[in-house]
């Protein structure tokens, strides 16, 4: 039996604008590598004889080499073979991406920017990185097909190539693990993954699964799920929550233990919780905000938005992401005036959900009384 540690987007990067005060660094960034480093730690104690990345290392595509070597450090901590594999977010530069510099880098890591394969005790993992479209683009007569057929035949090439991976991995060892970074038929994307839509690439999970393989693990859908028990096909879920989008999902990896029954574990990490904080119920004591990276929400126009930071900051809250004011309808106008709505009540109503709105209802003050 092969014990396998399945860890998928983690998005290491900048995110919003708090630093930490030990290092200096984006406190967000601090928090996605540490997060990194939690789950290395968290599977070498759990006996795992390999840790696999199923891509999108980082947010943003072309990380420095110092970050590059800190989220390796992370990775280190596991002390044992890694196996990586390109997500979409991990951008190619001469055919290479961050997955080959982390694995060149070090003995017994295996980093795969294209289809391969590696072996993990009595089981062969079989690693097919993401590809889109351009994969395709560039071969004769494929250059002006419109998109969707092109996606079609994309996903029949995928299918193709991972059922020849399998013929040659099940020649070498009696159990066969596929790992995906790619969009699969019954997937749910996490709330905030707008970028995905009609026009990327979906492949048939009915037909993925009956190949062979014993277990199928994926990366790029950030919410952890459970596609099929038999064979496994499964997202492991991002590490850590990166916005309000995914403040209600559960985050953490899988361990999968491959053998005559394979089964599959989905073990939660410390991830900062992500809290909404509606004014107007919770506004005299903000309850569990502690450690939480915060927003606030119908907030009264009246209520100045640093004393609304400050006292959720009070309460314990790790960050403030943002104040947004509640909405004020103003009356109905006749004639094109208002009999209830006076001058500075006007323009308070009008820039209640402008970010500036303090200074700009001031200056209008001060217009008004000049005026006056």
């Amino acid at each position: 039996m092969s014990r396998l540690a399945v860890l998928a987007d983690p998005h290491c990067d900048d995110f919003g604008s708090k630093i930490d005060a030990a290092t200096g660094l984006n406190a967000r960034w601090v928090d996605t590598v540490g997060m990194v480093r939690w789950v290395a730690n968290d599977a070498r104690e759990r006996g795992c004889d390999a840790l696999i990345v199923a891509g999108d290392f980082t947010e943003y595509p072309r990380p420095s080499p110092s970050r590059v070597a800190e989220i390796g450090d992370a990775l280190a901590a596991f002390g044992g073979p890694t196996i990586l594999a390109r997500g979409n977010h991990d951008e190619l530069r001469a055919g290479r991406s961050i997955v080959d510099v982390l694995a060149g880098a070090r003995p017994g890591w295996h980093g795969f920017s294209r289809p391969g394969l590696t072996v993990v005790g009595d089981t062969a993992i079989v690693v097919f990185p993401y590809v889109d479209r351009h994969w395709l683009r560039a071969e004769p007569g494929m250059g002006k097909l419109p998109e969707g057929e092109i996606l079609g035949k994309l996903a029949e090439r995928f299918l193709v190539v991972a059922g020849a991976l399998y013929v040659q991995a099940s020649d070498l060892l009696p159990h066969q693990v596929l790992v995906v970074h790619q969009g699969l038929r019954g997937g749910m994307v996490g709330d905030s993954q707008t970028f995905l839509g009609s026009q990327s690439l979906e492949i048939d999970t009915g037909a993925l699964g009956a190949i062979g393989f014993d277990a199928i693990v994926a990366g790029h859908y950030h919410k952890h799920q459970v596609i099929s028990e038999r064979p496994l096909i499964a997202y492991a879920g991002s590490p850590y929550r990166t916005d309000f989008g995914e403040e209600r999902q559960a985050k953490g990896y899988m361990v999968v233990d491959v053998g005559d029954a394979t089964t599959m574990e989905f073990v939660e990490t410390p991830a900062r919780r992500f809290v909404t904080v509606d004014y107007a119920p919770d506004a005299s004591e903000f309850p569990d905000v502690e450690g939480a990276i915060v927003r606030a929400i119908n907030v009264d126009p009246s209520v100045t938005t640093d004393d609304v930071q400050k006292a959720m900051e009070r309460a314990g809250a790790w960050d403030v992401d943002s104040v947004t004011r509640r909405r004020v309808d103003a009356p109905e106008i006749a004639g094109g005036l208002s009999e209830t709505l006076g001058p500075l009540e006007a323009l308070s109503a009008y820039f209640a959900d402008d970010p500036d709105a303090e200074p700009l209802v001031a200056l209008g003050r001060e217009l008004l009384e000049a005026a006056a």
